[in-house]
């Protein structure tokens, strides 16, 4: 008699073990039963960054203070000439009068037509987003990325006919 009380002991113990269990993973992934959400676009993760840069610790402090820096979105469409990501044949896609180049903000394919820098296409950095865009033609072509708490600009110029780039931080 003694025994099966002391095996009922053990089957309940193990019954309430694997019920923590159960509840702990639902817990860690959202707290329901029902699947993952759907998954977040680039836009959406990069304003959620810039949202939790712009909060410090998460708190709604920053958002009270008057003095704090307004958060900034990325642009729900994109530009002409943004891509969503670099194409597979970015490489090939250089010629005589082109070049790509890759920062920390993006990459980005201009070409010299004449003398005058033009953006053919561009593409953001995980992380960031285009702040702002000058794709030419013109004497020069400007592109700004933005994310992770710091601004990246590039300037393309011509020089003997070929895309020069210059490139600026600022945090």
């Amino acid at each position: 008699m003694q025994s099966r009380i002391v095996i009922a002991g053990w089957v309940a113990a193990a019954i309430v073990a694997v019920a923590a269990g159960i509840t702990a993973v639902l817990l860690v992934q959202g707290g329901s039963l029902t699947g993952p959400g759907e998954p977040m676009s680039d836009a959406e993760v990069a304003a959620e960054l810039q949202r939790a840069e712009n909060n410090g610790d998460g708190g709604d402090e920053a958002k009270d203070d008057p003095s704090a820096p307004e958060s900034e979105e990325p642009p729900e469409e994109l530009p002409s000439g943004q891509l969503p990501e670099v194409p597979d044949d970015a490489d090939a896609q250089e010629d005589d009068g082109s070049a790509l180049f890759s920062e920390d903000g993006g990459t980005v394919l201009a070409r010299c037509t004449d003398g005058r820098a033009e953006l053919v296409w561009w593409v953001a950095a995980q992380g960031f987003w285009v702040e702002d865009v000058d794709p030419g033609p013109d004497d020069d072509a400007e592109v700004e990325f933005e994310g992770g708490g710091q601004e990246v600009e590039y300037t393309i110029t011509c020089a003997d006919g070929q895309p020069r780039l210059q490139v600026e931080y600022d945090d």
